[in-house]
């Protein structure tokens, strides 16, 4: 199991295929197998670096309030210390916010950008699910309880009602996340605006948006269009906050098709 020293924190990692890397990047409480079922397709053409971001994880769980340039430094240490040059970068959620930060402070260091269901600054109901959420486990409600909480928050209606949908979700768990972890990645990412630098990113950037997504909304992916020069832009419809689960397949050919140009 790989484990890397960057700016004083362990963190875990995984390499799978060859050619050009590609980095994902998780969003808030999310480890590396949030990427397990659509990796292999990128493997075939690329090399693929998954990790887990400090605070979750295999990696290192620090316990002082984290910040976005910081959660942003660890992806470039991890870059420079595996020595892979330029990369594509994938983040999901407030991973998305970690790369928006990374094209913007680093962009020598980066070929593309795809940021899925992510946004500028976070909204009030992803604020509400995040403290809510907290509230739960404080109180040692059952995981069944809390799972089927973030399940209405994250998930389509059209996947919910799947015959056996919320079952299997109970079944599955949580990623491993610590309340210590938890709570200092949610102060990065409640202390994360991009409003005012956006305009400035100049690399070429994939806005990925959900029309069934309440945690990080349509209008959310499109004010991130709007704001970045020459973005493109897609929109999943029937679909909410992770459509790389929901709607695997035509993510990633969304995603190959952009990163190929470059």
């Amino acid at each position: 199991m790989p484990k890397i020293t960057v700016n004083n924190v362990s963190l875990y990692y995984e390499i799978y295929g060859t050619g050009q890397p590609i980095v994902f990047v998780a969003g808030f409480s999310g480890d590396h197998t949030a990427w397990q079922n659509i990796v292999a397709e990128y493997a075939k053409s690329y090399q693929v670096i998954v990790f887990d971001n400090r605070g979750i994880g295999e990696s290192d769980c620090p316990d002082y309030p984290y910040t976005t340039d910081m959660m942003t430094d660890d992806v470039v240490g991890l870059v420079k210390r595996l020595r892979l040059g330029p990369v594509h970068l994938v983040g999901h959620s407030f991973g998305g916010c970690i790369v928006q930060n990374m094209a913007y402070k680093y962009p020598e260091l980066v070929k593309s950008v795809v940021i899925a269901n992510s946004f500028a600054k976070a909204n009030v109901r992803l604020r509400l699910y995040t403290e809510i959420r907290a509230e739960l486990i404080n109180a040692n409600a059952p995981d069944s309880a809390v799972i089927k909480f973030v399940s209405m928050l994250c998930w389509s209606q059209l996947y919910l009602k799947q015959p056996g949908m919320i079952k299997k979700l109970v079944q599955e768990g949580f990623f491993p996340i610590t309340i210590t972890g938890y709570k200092h990645q949610a102060n990065a990412m409640f202390n994360f605006d991009s409003t005012q630098w956006l305009n400035k990113i100049k690399v070429p950037c994939l806005i990925i948006g959900a029309d069934d997504d309440m945690l990080a909304t349509v209008e959310q992916a499109e004010y991130l269009k709007q704001n970045i020069s020459g973005s493109e832009y897609y929109c999943f419809k029937n679909v909410g906050h992770v459509p790389h689960v929901e709607q695997p397949g035509f993510f990633n050919k969304l995603v190959l098709k952009f990163i190929s140009q470059y």
